[in-house]
């Protein structure tokens, strides 16, 4: 499924703050995410109890959280598991 994300600003901005060898794995899950949103290495799955938002991990340590509308995927949160939930 080909899918557009969208980065907003402020998740860009802490994008810019991650080591850099995450922050490489961050654009290679988002491409992946794009083409294909069942990669087993992206473990993406939806947020229980929430009807619009998913996640999927970056690294061991680091996921990111999305919601979808249609077509489009819009990041809304980037870090560890205790900083986004």
């Amino acid at each position: 499924m080909k899918r557009e994300i969208v980065i907003p600003l402020s998740v860009e901005k802490k994008i810019k703050k991650l080591p850099h060898e995450v922050r490489k794995k961050v654009y290679w899950c988002v491409d992946m995410l794009m083409k294909n949103e069942k990669h087993p290495s992206l473990r993406n799955k939806k947020i229980q109890g929430t009807e619009f938002y998913w996640e999927f991990s970056i690294t061991m340590n680091y996921r990111a959280v999305y919601r979808r509308e249609s077509d489009k995927a819009f990041l809304v949160g980037i870090g560890t598991h205790e900083d986004i939930f």
